[in-house]
């Protein structure tokens, strides 16, 4: 695994559950926005095509990839999914956190 998204916590640190409760809640509203944006595909929306919208659903896609593959099948995380980069892994965050701040307030 990659060091830089390891932990010496072990899965039963002091605030386990809180953790739980933040990634289910994250994992909900994932889920709630792909049902939401699948809509849209139905609808032929004209931003889905967009470059910069399909360059955050392929990095979206990469992610999740990723954790599954961690989580799900206990397996290595995929390279390509930001983990051989870190200083880009936070430099897009950053850039997200600054679009997402500036998209809520329209």
């Amino acid at each position: 695994m990659n060091n830089v998204y390891r932990s010496d916590d072990s899965p039963q640190h002091e605030n386990a559950e809180k953790d739980l409760e933040m990634v289910r809640q994250q994992l909900s509203n994932i889920l709630a926005n792909v049902n939401q944006l699948m809509e849209q595909c139905g609808c032929g929306s004209p931003k889905l095509p967009e470059a910069w919208v399909q360059s955050k659903v392929t990095l979206a896609d990469d992610y999740l990839d990723a954790v599954h593959s961690y989580v799900v099948n206990g397996g290595p995380m995929k390279e390509d999914a930001g983990q051989s980069k870190p200083d880009n892994v936070d430099f897009v965050i950053a850039v997200e956190k600054a679009m997402t701040d500036g998209s809520s307030k329209t």
